[in-house]
């Protein structure tokens, strides 16, 4: 779970809204629960679809993903070929 704030033009985030409420449902999808200070605000949908995210860095301890940039879907990449970017 990471937070992207830029990337989205006006027109790219009406329209991933109207794809994610059709998506929505009432709980997590992960196997451990997130912090609540992470989720306190969060929107839970099924997962889906997949996205391109661009960062620069982790965070120090907690591995986050820091200075995210959204790229857009891919509508070419399946659930299961996608896998968490991994620390260098």
């Amino acid at each position: 779970m990471f937070v992207v704030g830029t990337g989205f033009s006006a027109q790219e985030r009406t329209r991933l809204q109207q794809l994610l409420e059709l998506l929505e449902r009432r709980t997590h999808p992960f196997a451990a629960t997130p912090p609540r200070e992470d989720t306190v605000r969060a929107r839970w949908v099924k997962p889906k679809l997949v996205g391109e995210v661009v960062f620069r860095q982790f965070s120090r301890g907690a591995g986050r993903l820091r200075h995210t940039a959204w790229r857009g879907l891919c509508y070419d990449k399946a659930l299961a070929d996608v896998l968490a970017p991994a620390r260098l």
